[in-house]
């Protein structure tokens, strides 16, 4: 790749999006933690994280596929993103893989309320995360944090979307 270069490689374009998932993942976490900055949930507890994890990584995820499509660069992509994510914050194999799991479980049924015609999407996700968050159903007691969750998770998706868009138009990915 020269320096006047009109090629990109997926290995350079997933080093962003790396940087993508880490601060949606850091304002998630700092963002929950002012909420509640006064009550006894203001302490995040393991499970809790990967629950904000999953949020983050979805939604770099989704942008990914939704501007590439089932493709080699999309798998070429979220092969590495996943990989070089998950060994930042998984030690152990198992523990990468228990976390690979739970995002696509969580994807499935995040994926349930991504529907364009959905006008409810922000809340409707914040639902299901705040449910698996809390650990019971959630009984809109934390409008707001379901709110603030959804709404960041389209903004991340949507901004990770418009950079791929942006990256797309004006080099080769290779």
């Amino acid at each position: 790749m020269g320096f006047f270069s009109n090629k990109i490689t997926t290995d350079k374009i997933t080093e962003t999006l790396i940087k993508f998932f880490e601060t949606s993942y850091g304002s998630l976490v700092v963002g929950l933690k002012e909420s509640f900055k006064n009550e006894a949930e203001s302490s995040i507890n393991e499970e809790q994280d990967k629950e904000l994890m999953v949020v983050a990584m979805f939604a770099v995820t989704k942008a990914v596929l939704v501007a590439f499509g089932d493709t080699q660069k999309t798998k070429d992509i979220l092969g590495k993103l996943q990989h070089d994510a998950f060994k930042t914050y998984f030690k152990e194999d198992e523990e990468r893989k228990q976390f690979g799991e739970l995002l696509w479980k969580r994807a499935g049924e995040y994926s349930q309320v991504l529907t364009a015609d959905n006008k409810d999407l922000d809340i409707q996700f914040g639902q299901i995360f705040c449910t698996h968050y809390f650990g019971k159903d959630e009984d809109e007691s934390h409008l707001a944090m379901m709110t603030f969750v959804g709404q960041s998770f389209l903004n991340t998706m949507v901004e990770t979307k418009k950079f791929l868009d942006e990256v797309s138009s004006k080099y080769d990915i290779v």
